[in-house]
Order: structure tokens, then C-alpha cells, then sequence
């Protein structure tokens, strides 16, 4: 009984990952290096980049674009839409 008892622990100490979680876990490694990257550029200019915290609607389908190209590219999210909206109000 006790080898039975023993996989049965060895079972609920091992970690279970979804896909997400580990999506996540990859982001949340590449959001280190972003940081550090920002954190250059900003000591070179001298000023600290102000931030606004916005919320929009989006289609799921650009979503889900958008966060496979983060992906591929090793950038985050909003430095993508930054990035995007910068080139765009250029062109303007």
C-alpha cells in the first residue's frame, strides 16, 4: 500500500502546465529583458518614459495576431502597438 501511496504524492507534487501557463511564463521572461532594454534607453535620454494605462476594444483575430508577433519577436504587447502607432503618426 505504501508504493501506491507514494506514486499518489508523487503525483500531486508534479506541476501541471497549460499551454497559457506556459505562454505566460515565456512572456514573462522576455518582459525582463524588455524592461532592461527600456531602462537603457531611458538612462541614455535622461528621462523616465510616462506611461498611460489605456483600455479599447479589439478584434479577436488582430489579438491574436498581435500576441503571436510578440512572440516571435520577443517584445511585448504594447511596445508592438507603441512601436505601430509611432510609424503611424509619422506618416500623418
Amino acid at each position: 500500500m505504501s508504493k501506491v501511496n507514494d506514486i499518489k504524492n508523487m503525483k500531486r507534487q508534479q506541476k501541471v502546465i497549460t499551454p497559457t501557463q506556459a505562454l505566460a511564463e515565456t512572456i514573462g521572461e522576455e518582459n525582463n529583458v524588455d524592461s532592461n532594454e527600456e531602462k537603457k534607453i531611458t538612462r541614455k535620454e535622461g528621462t523616465k518614459v510616462e506611461r498611460k494605462r489605456v483600455s479599447f476594444d479589439l478584434r479577436t483575430d488582430l489579438h491574436k495576431e498581435l500576441k503571436l508577433q510578440s512572440l516571435i519577436q520577443e517584445k511585448n504587447i504594447y511596445i508592438l502597438i507603441e512601436e505601430a502607432l509611432e510609424k503611424y503618426l509619422k506618416e500623418q
